[in-house]
């Protein structure tokens, strides 16, 4: 198959969990694949300035998982050979609901990993760097992405690089993984294109993560921990997690002003105020390494890139550029995966057309939109479901919670819509697949408050 790209240059913004995989996708069509990112790379798995969230909890979902799998062979080899611990979401998570027993421990067969978000990254990025035409440049803030005379197409990416000095780099494909779409919000301004339509959810989510050696008493019996809360007169919730070198992740999160402290007695106090004991139980009497760390998270915004009938030729944003997932979820990273299998898709596609650039943008951005709504979906339920959270509700929204609650209800006892369930959450089937299952909904004032 013949592949015009070949002579070409893709320049990425951004090394992190967008980034890397998009990279790797354009790695097998273009002539130079360019990575532009603002942090100094470390090269171990240590925390970096430009992921604020990169102390805390991380989820790499089934979904996740298989789309990385996709794009980089045996990657499950790779996490395990750098240190992950892999995770039987059936039979090594453990979800409590308020009121109600956890799900019987089952094999479904959903297979991923724990780990910490700096060693996740690291693994992608040094199977990336494996590639002979991809270039890291490090260090270097972008200013702006430059477009051709007429305005219809990008032409190149300025940037400050180490020594503060400006560079022009020409481009022909620039893929903005920046995580805030500020350059393609600035190109689409200065190119006299309107602005995408947004969709808010004002969530007001806080978190606090403390790390933890669990005395071997206190150890949880699964790898996963997850508290849910007494939703939705109440916030707060909990999540342990084990981490790479043995200890634990311990996450506490509430809305609003029911902030979780970074003090270590008060932490552990909040953790005892959770609906259930399992987190206060395997920290009580546990040693804290270091800080607990705090992040804050207003709002999940998705921008409808895809409304705009004239986007330009050769820019595609990608990742939380295009959706900001609500972090208590997990579902950021293992989207973004899922994006880039989509690229690929269209790539493939499009190699031998007489123009391949020509309407990959739209076209991507129009398809990826499946993948979004599926998360999106699954977070805006449970988020919208707080009086005080901002944003458009469904007028059937008690009606879906109800529903939603009743096959929770229902997944402990049968199988069969228990192993559905963990894998429409873990993004391995669509939202849809919930919808055909056959289930009563429950009333919501009595079930949701449970």
């Amino acid at each position: 198959m013949s592949n015009r790209y070949s002579e070409k240059r893709a320049v990425v913004i951004g090394a992190g969990m967008g980034g890397l995989p998009a990279t790797q996708v354009l790695a097998d069509y273009f002539k130079e694949v360019v990575v532009l990112e603002r942090d100094i790379l470390p090269d171990d798995a240590t925390p970096r300035p430009g992921v604020p969230q990169g102390k805390h909890p991380h989820g790499l979902l089934g979904g996740g998982l298989k789309a990385l799998c996709d794009l980089f062979p045996d990657f499950s080899s790779t996490l395990l050979q750098a240190g992950a611990n892999s995770l039987d979401s059936g039979l090594e998570v453990r979800h409590e609901y308020p009121g109600h027993e956890p799900f019987p421990a089952r094999d479904l067969g959903i297979a991923t990993f724990t780990m910490t978000r700096p060693l996740l990254e690291l693994a992608v990025r040094r199977r990336v760097q494996e590639r002979p035409n991809v270039v890291f440049r490090d260090g270097c803030r972008v200013v702006a992405i430059g477009a051709t005379p007429d305005g219809k197409a990008v032409a190149s990416v300025s940037f400050r690089n180490r020594d503060g000095e400006l560079e022009v780099l020409p481009a022909d494909l620039v893929v903005d993984a920046s995580g805030r779409a500020k350059p393609t919000l600035d190109f689409l301004e200065s190119t006299g294109r309107r602005m995408p339509e947004d969709t808010v959810i004002g969530v007001d989510f806080a978190y606090s993560t403390a790390v933890y050696t669990i005395p071997p008493d206190a150890t949880p019996a699964t790898k996963v921990v997850v508290t849910m809360p007494k939703a939705p007169e109440e916030s707060r919730m909990g999540i342990v997690l084990l981490r790479e070198d043995g200890k634990w992740f311990a996450a506490l999160g509430g809305r609003g002003a029911d902030t979780p402290p970074a003090a270590s007695n008060a932490f552990t106090a909040y953790a005892a105020s959770l609906p259930t004991s399992s987190i206060y139980d395997a920290i009580k009497d546990a040693t804290l390494h270091g800080h607990i760390e705090q992040f804050a998270f207003p709002e999940s915004r998705r921008r409808h890139f895809n409304s705009i009938y004239d986007f330009p030729r050769g820019l595609i944003p990608i990742a939380d550029s295009v959706c900001r997932f609500n972090p208590v979820y997990g579902q950021g990273m293992s989207a973004a995966a899922q994006e880039a299998v989509v690229l690929q898709n269209l790539l493939a596609a499009h190699a031998s057309d007489v123009d391949p650039l020509a309407a990959l943008g739209s076209e991507f951005l129009s398809a990826i939109e499946a993948i979004i709504e599926n998360p999106w979906s699954l977070a805006a339920l449970p988020d919208l479901a707080y009086p005080d959270a901002r944003g458009k509700r469904p007028s059937d929204l008690e009606e879906s919670i109800g529903r939603h609650m009743a096959i929770i209800q229902a997944a402990r006892h049968d199988p069969d819509i228990h192993k559905q369930l963990i894998e429409v959450l873990n993004l391995l089937k669509p939202v849809a697949a919930l919808r055909a299952l056959e289930v009563t909904p429950t009333v919501v004032g009595e079930e949701v408050k449970t």
